[in-house]
């Protein structure tokens, strides 16, 4: 369900959603600066587990705002797992750490997905979210070999939100996306939104070669995270104006035939968010790229402009 948000009074909400943002970003920064518990975003997240996140969403019916909710519930607990590992073996190297990572949360791996859909389904404001029943019924799906009743549900629960501070990720990419195409008076144009959708889900599923590819563009090198001089890029990563603002634009490909338009969208949005229109410009041309074959999206590029409107 798309928010309900109205042009004449989204200047205010969108001001302080911004602000929130930018005091996120810049405590991420910091934190990246002084090495102290920094996240690499979606470390030990596989492709393969945003799929059946993915997957188990639509099968549920849960809104786009659950689905990716989970997703980041999954990233930032398997980060803080990660930073655990690495604060325990100062000698360990990220991608060993990974490995490592990987290797123990392996057996719990579905689990950990199926619960943090639940704890996700639960924040979602039209609908009661998943119980116990329906939980159970997706762990004998994705993982028949095992049995799992209401306490051991109930116990990852609590754990995964103790990890985390019972604190849940706000300000997501999907948040970015629909108060941008209220800016810029869109939202009332369901072929724009579905087509952001689709491509936020490509942006996650593709994540690590969307970042790496906006990396080698923007800089010439590859993007290593465990190096230092490429740490700093990590807040990109995190930042979800950046990454909608790039959708947004991006699915304006598709339905302006004006580049002129579409050029001064990108002005706004990235004046918006603070930062360069080139770099927001190249991201939403490096999503365009993956995209553009794929023949979910084949259909959008026959779209006139007029026919959104």
């Amino acid at each position: 369900m798309a928010r309900d948000l109205e042009y004449s009074y989204i200047g205010p909400y969108l001001r302080d959603w911004l602000e929130y943002v930018r005091e996120k970003n810049d405590a991420d920064q910091q934190m990246i600066a002084d090495g102290n518990k920094f996240r690499v975003p979606f470390v030990g997240v596989q492709t393969e587990m945003i799929q059946m996140i993915f997957l188990l969403s639509s099968r549920y019916d849960l809104e786009p705002q659950a689905k990716y909710m989970a997703v980041h519930l999954l990233d930032q607990y398997m980060g803080r797992l990660f930073w655990k590992i690495v604060s325990n073996s100062p000698k360990l190297n990220d991608k060993a750490a990974e490995k490592q990572l990987r290797d123990k949360m392996s057996s719990q791996v579905r689990l950990l997905m199926v619960i943090c859909l639940q704890i996700a389904s639960k924040v979602d404001l039209y609908k009661t979210g998943l119980d116990v029943e329906q939980v159970q019924n997706i762990l004998k799906w994705v993982d028949s070999k095992k049995e799992y009743n209401k306490s051991s549900i109930c116990s990852c629960e609590k754990r995964i939100l103790e990890t985390l501070d019972w604190r849940l990720p706000i300000c997501l990419p999907i948040d970015a996306v629909e108060l941008f195409l209220v800016y810029a008076d869109l939202a009332s144009k369901p072929k724009v939104r579905d087509s952001c959708l689709r491509l936020l889900d490509v942006a996650y599923l593709r994540h690590a070669e969307l970042f790496e590819q906006m990396h080698l563009l923007a800089t010439g090198r590859p993007y290593d995270k465990s190096l230092r001089v490429c740490r700093n890029f990590l807040e990109l990563e995190t930042n979800s104006a950046f990454l909608g603002a790039a959708i947004v634009i991006c699915s304006n490909f598709f339905f302006c035939l004006k580049r002129s338009i579409v050029d001064s969208l990108a002005a706004r949005l990235a004046n918006l968010i603070e930062m360069s229109a080139v770099d927001v410009s190249i991201m939403a041309n490096v999503l365009f790229s993956f995209v553009v074959d794929e023949d979910d999206l084949k259909n959008l590029q026959s779209t006139s402009y007029n026919e959104v409107n």
